[in-house]
C-alpha cells in the first residue's frame, strides 16, 4: 500500500512541475513578444476607428456566413465593441488562436479584465510595461502565429525551395532580401498601411493616430532596447565559441577576456538581466592576448577594431567580414531590422514621413 501512495504522490509531482513555467535562456524575447501583441493591437484599433470595424480589411477583417473568404482565417472576428468591433481583450484571446463565441465563460472572464494601454479616464494607465505585465502573466507571450492573420502567409513561400502548386500561393522569397519570414512580412504590411494613413494627416482622425504613434513608438522602444539585450546574451556565449560551432559560428576568445556587466538591469521596466558586453574592451583583451590573436589573424581579422565591427554588425548580410556569420544570425538580424525600421517612422514627423511613405 505504501509503495502504491508513494507512486501516486511522484506522478502527482511530475504532473505539478510539469505545470510550473521553466526559466529558459533568452527569456527577455518573452516580454518582447508581448509588447508585439499590443503593438498589433494599437494598428487594429486605429484601423477600426478609421474605416470601421465591419469595413477594415487590413488586419483580422470580419466575415459572415459559413464560407470564410481566403486569405482570412477560420473566426468571423467579430467582437461585442463599436461594429462589432473586438475590445483589447477579445483581441488578444482571438490573436492566440482562440474563437471568442466558443469560449466557457471562465476564461472570457480572464481576457476581460484585461485593458488596453492609456484605456483609463486619465489617458495615462494602464502603462504600456503593466499592460505587457498581465500579458506575461497569462502566457501571452510567445510570437504569434501569423497564419492566423492571413492563413496564406505560411514561412515555405520565404524559402529559396518553395515550389508553389497549381494555382497555390506564389513564392514570396526574394535573392536580396533571403532572411524574410512571415512574421516580418506581416508586421511590415500592417506598420506600412498604419503610417500610410498617418501620412495623409487627416484631422478627423488625428486624435486616433496620434495616440497609438505614440503608443507605438514606446512599444517599439522597448521592443528593440529587449531584442538588443538579448542579441548581447547570445553573444556572450557566441564570442566563445569555436567556428565549428555552425549554430553559432563564435571566435573562440577565453572568457577571462570578455569584459562584461554580468546580470546588469534591463533598460526595459521589468525586463530580465542581461549580458552587458564591453565590445571594445573585450576585442582589445583578446587582440593583446597572443595565442588568442594568433588564432584569430589564422581567422583573417587584421586588428582589434575588425572584430569589433564583427560584433556590432552580427548578422548583417550586407557586411563583409574575415568570419561569416550563422544562418541564425542573419535571420535575427532580419527580425529586428522591421521592428527598428517601425521605430525610425514612428519618430518622424509628419512631413518626413510624406516624403518617403
Amino acid at each position: 500500500m505504501q509503495s502504491f501512495l508513494r507512486t501516486i504522490l511522484f506522478i502527482s509531482l511530475l504532473w505539478l512541475f510539469a505545470e510550473l513555467p521553466v526559466p529558459v535562456a533568452g527569456q527577455i524575447n518573452y516580454l518582447s513578444h508581448a509588447n508585439e501583441r499590443i503593438h498589433l493591437w494599437t494598428r487594429y484599433d486605429t484601423f477600426c476607428e478609421i474605416e470601421g470595424a465591419d469595413k477594415q480589411k487590413y488586419m483580422l477583417p470580419q466575415h459572415t456566413g459559413k464560407g470564410k473568404p481566403s486569405p482570412f482565417p477560420r473566426y468571423a472576428n467579430k467582437g461585442t465593441g463599436p461594429n462589432n468591433k473586438l475590445t483589447y481583450g477579445q483581441f488578444q484571446a482571438r490573436v492566440e488562436g482562440l474563437e471568442w463565441a466558443k469560449m466557457l465563460p471562465e476564461d472570457k472572464a480572464k481576457y476581460e479584465q484585461l485593458k488596453a494601454p492609456w484605456s483609463d479616464v486619465d489617458g495615462k494607465t494602464p502603462t504600456t510595461y503593466q499592460c505587457a505585465d498581465q500579458l506575461m502573466e497569462m502566457g501571452l507571450n510567445k510570437q504569434l502565429k501569423v497564419t492566423e492573420f492571413d492563413t496564406t502567409l505560411d514561412n515555405k513561400r520565404f524559402s529559396a525551395d518553395y515550389k508553389p502548386k497549381r494555382g497555390g500561393n506564389p513564392s514570396l522569397y526574394n535573392k536580396d532580401d533571403p532572411f524574410n519570414s512571415a512574421y516580418s512580412y506581416f508586421s511590415e504590411r500592417v506598420e506600412k498601411q498604419f503610417q500610410d494613413f498617418r501620412s495623409k494627416d487627416d484631422p478627423k482622425f488625428k486624435a486616433v493616430i496620434e495616440k497609438n504613434n505614440k503608443l507605438g513608438k514606446e512599444l517599439l522602444e522597448s521592443i528593440t532596447t529587449l531584442r538588443a539585450e538579448d542579441k548581447l546574451n547570445h553573444m556572450y556565449k557566441q564570442l566563445q565559441d569555436g567556428v565549428a560551432d555552425e549554430k553559432r559560428k563564435g571566435l573562440g576568445i577565453p572568457k577571462d577576456k570578455i569584459v562584461v556587466e554580468s546580470n546588469a538591469p534591463s533598460k526595459v521596466q521589468n525586463g530580465k538581466p542581461y549580458q552587458n558586453i564591453n565590445i571594445a574592451q573585450t576585442m582589445a583583451n583578446a587582440w593583446a592576448d597572443t595565442k588568442t590573436r594568433e588564432e584569430l589573424q589564422a581567422k583573417g581579422f587584421k586588428n582589434a577594431d575588425d572584430l569589433a565591427n564583427w560584433a556590432n554588425d552580427l548578422g548583417n548580410p550586407d557586411k563583409t567580414q574575415p568570419q561569416d556569420w550563422s544562418e541564425l544570425n542573419k535571420s535575427h538580424f532580419r527580425s529586428a531590422k522591421t521592428w527598428n525600421s517601425g521605430l525610425v517612422k514612428s519618430k518622424m514627423t509628419v512631413a518626413e514621413l510624406s516624403k518617403c511613405v
